[in-house]
């Protein structure tokens, strides 16, 4: 399976519970202000504020920049500062917050990798293992490399290096 980490949007358990939410189509519908955590960008790239507005009738009030996903993001939708925070699904530490789905696809999938292609890797072997690497990496092994490096503080290269490992694409 090829992992897909997408933006995703997410809202307070209390805020969805509350307000009967579980798609962006919910959200638009409640006509609730909504303020986002994200980034600067998100005023004007398509899939954020400009395309929540367009696709889902969201009214977004305002870009609160402290980051895609970032712990003072997750924060700030968990004090209800802000309704609704930018991150990916494969964001694994999402302490009481929900994803809302995104029925109308409004993201389309950004496939991670191959971050290269083979021209640019130089080498073949490298193109190679990126290659392996795109079709052994799954969505799930993406949250739990996340996971590691958020939650456990691993250096990201060791992560890395471990999982190539784990899936005999580099040699110990």
């Amino acid at each position: 399976g090829k992992a897909v980490d997408q933006n995703a949007f997410a809202v307070s358990k209390e805020f969805a519970e509350k307000n009967n939410l579980t798609t962006l189509s919910d959200l638009g519908k409640s006509k609730i202000k909504v303020k986002i955590a994200a980034g600067d960008e998100c005023e004007v790239r398509p899939f954020c504020a400009p395309g929540l507005k367009k696709t889902y009738g969201i009214d977004v009030t305002g870009i609160d920049p402290k980051g895609v996903g970032t712990p003072q993001s997750k924060q700030a939708v968990r004090d209800g500062k802000v309704q609704l925070v930018l991150t990916t699904t494969t964001d694994a530490v999402l302490d009481g917050l929900v994803f809302l789905e995104d029925d109308k696809k409004l993201q389309n999938a950004d496939n991670v990798l191959p971050v290269l292609n083979a021209a640019d890797a130089g080498a073949p072997e490298i193109a190679e293992a990126l290659g392996k690497l795109t079709s052994a990496l799954t969505t799930e092994d993406l949250a739990e490399l996340n996971r590691k490096v958020d939650a456990e503080r691993a250096k990201p290269t060791d992560v890395a290096k471990e999982y190539l490992e784990s899936k005999d694409l580099i040699k110990k």
